[in-house]
């Protein structure tokens, strides 16, 4: 046709909203995604995200948990293999937590070099080490005695809304 003309995305930005367009129900980016890990490669990169490898790692525990109720006659060794499973999850994803808070802190504060800041932002920035430290407090009451729930004045610690 005459005058007509189809836009091709070009950068990977416009590849990957073309992509988003085209896939707006569940069904499309479930086989596309699939295909897609199927390449090593792919793979690779997409698991290298935290967020995206998260949510691979509870999705195969969600499959398995279905597996197990589902022959819940013969489910003993599955519960201790899923059991396994999502402590070493849960080991990993505290470690990674940790050190990536580490690594993230040992990049930006050599940087700062004696910014001055005004009251304001520095009263933001010290409510953070002050969450940091509870929430390390947490994760030492968890791995060494077992405490994992959470208090009312360390919740509203961790969201931000109580000192």
């Amino acid at each position: 046709m005459v005058g007509w003309k189809v836009d091709t995305p070009e950068s990977v930005q416009e590849k990957v909203e073309a992509l988003h367009e085209l896939a707006a129900d569940d069904q499309v980016p479930a086989r596309v995604t699939t295909d897609f890990l199927r390449r090593p490669a792919v793979a690779s990169k997409a698991m290298a995200d935290d967020t995206a490898g998260h949510a691979v790692n509870e999705a195969q525990f969600d499959q398995f948990r279905q597996q197990v109720q589902y022959g819940q006659e013969e489910a003993a060794p599955q519960l201790d293999q899923l059991r396994r499973m999502e402590h070493n999850t849960q080991f990993m994803d505290l470690v990674a937590v940790c050190t990536q808070f580490t690594v993230t802190a040992g990049r930006i504060v050599p940087n700062l070099r004696g910014e001055p800041y005004d009251d304001a932002e520095r009263e933001t920035i010290l409510r953070g080490p002050t969450r940091v430290r509870a929430s390390a407090d947490w994760i030492e009451n968890a791995a060494t005695r077992g405490e994992v729930d959470l208090d009312e004045q360390l919740q509203k610690l961790l969201k931000g809304s109580g000192e």
